[in-house]
């Protein structure tokens, strides 16, 4: 009996483990629904204030590049260091993602903060997109003996080892549908705001504001003036494209040249980190040069005022006052007073103690030594004399030597 109650409990078990795993696999699995899902691609597209530009010219390219190229602002989001870079849509979308750049940071290091001040150090315009560099952009300028390796038998070495060989920033990309669009400074700096807030102003343009208002008004039409600085000319032209040092007169000077025939060609001519001469030739081939000081600046403040350069010359207000008198109402000069003399009060020189008509004593050194066979012994101090002319009989002088002769024969 006992042994038929045991098999009875073995079977229930046996078939009691069966269905528990069966209900165990039936469980209904959960979803997490917590993270939405991504949402679908928009379609790059233009600006309804750019729709319908033609693509971008020549000149507009340069003024971009004059203008965008050491311009400063503001991160709006973190950016990351590395060659990848940030992409950016003409209507506002940014690529990577969040997540993404965070894990680029933790990599390479972060080129800017939120918050932080950045700089565009570069701007290349391409066909459909405008690629800047941030604070240095994404490659490392290096040199030519970062590639030199030296060593022997225990293998090489590099020769030169750079500290933060890192790349130093990032680039950044506005890409556009098709091509670059004909636009303005401001528009591209509106296409950047998710990125770069230019809000806040430049140093550029703090220094600008401090300025006269005719000078701040040359430096916004780009104009060039006679007495300007290096960095007031590139305020208000930009960088040269070409630049040349010349002497001039024992003048060593440096001129920067703007323009390209057939179009307007300027030329600004420093000497000593000042503007000389300005010279603008014309497309129709009107040429104005201006050599007049227009712009007087302070080396040591930087302050700069405007200058008249028709008004007459003012004498200076340290001039001797006989200078500036009328003559009529000038008084006789002085006349000057004797040299300083060590003699006493009251002495007399040797020519007034002698008077006018005698001769003073020979100094030192003066008196003749009797001619040749005198007896007489000459005086201590004395030259000899030279004698008037020389005779062939007196044995003293010998005869001269008789020219060389140039007859060949």
């Amino acid at each position: 009996m006992r042994s038929y109650r045991s098999l009875l409990c073995v079977l229930t078990l046996i078939l009691a483990v069966p269905l528990t795993f069966v209900f165990a696999t039936d469980e209904p699995k959960t979803i997490d629904t917590s993270k939405p899902a991504a949402p679908p691609a928009v379609k790059n597209a233009l600006p309804a204030e750019l729709e319908g530009h033609p693509p971008v010219t020549k000149q507009t390219r340069i003024e971009l590049i004059r203008t965008m190229q050491a311009e400063f602002g503001f991160a709006k989001r973190l950016i990351p260091k590395g060659d990848k870079g940030l992409q950016l849509t003409s209507n506002g979308q940014i690529a990577p993602d969040d997540q993404t750049v965070a894990s680029q940071v933790a990599t390479y290091g972060p080129a800017a903060k939120p918050g932080e001040k950045l700089q565009i150090t570069n701007v290349v315009i391409k066909s459909n997109e405008i690629v800047f560099d941030l604070n240095g952009g994404s490659k490392r300028r290096g040199h030519w003996y970062d590639h030199v390796e030296v060593g022997g038998g225990g293998g090489m070495v590099p020769a030169h080892q750079e500290k933060g060989i890192n790349n130093p920033g990032c680039t950044l990309a506005l890409i556009f549908p098709k091509y670059v669009p004909e636009m303005t400074a401001n528009d591209v700096r509106k296409m950047l705001e998710p990125v770069i807030d230019f809000s806040v102003k430049s140093p550029t343009q703090a220094y600008v504001d401090t300025l006269p208002p005719k000078l701040k008004e040359s430096i916004q039409n780009h104009q060039a003036l006679v007495g300007m600085n290096k960095e007031m000319v590139m305020d208000a032209l930009g960088r040269p494209p070409k630049r040349i040092r010349e002497t001039d007169d024992n003048v060593d000077y440096e001129e920067w040249i703007y323009g390209a025939p057939p179009g307007d060609v300027q030329f600004v001519r420093f000497v000593n980190e000042e503007v000389v001469r300005v010279e603008h030739i014309q497309v129709g081939g009107d040429k104005i040069v201006k050599t007049a000081r227009e712009v007087k600046v302070n080396p040591v403040t930087g302050a700069a005022i405007l200058v008249d350069p028709n008004a007459p010359q003012v004498a200076s207000a340290a001039a001797p006052a006989d200078t500036a008198a009328p003559a009529a109402t000038a008084e006789p000069r002085k006349q000057p007073a004797k040299p300083p003399s060590l003699r006493r009060a009251g002495e007399q020189t040797e020519e007034e103690a002698l008077g006018k008509g005698k001769k003073a004593e020979p100094e030192l050194g003066s008196k003749p030594i009797p001619a040749g066979g005198s007896t007489q012994e000459p005086e201590w101090g004395t030259k000899p004399a030279k004698p008037a002319s020389t005779s062939a009989a007196d044995p003293n002088f010998p005869e001269p030597m008789p020219p060389p002769s140039t007859d060949p024969h």
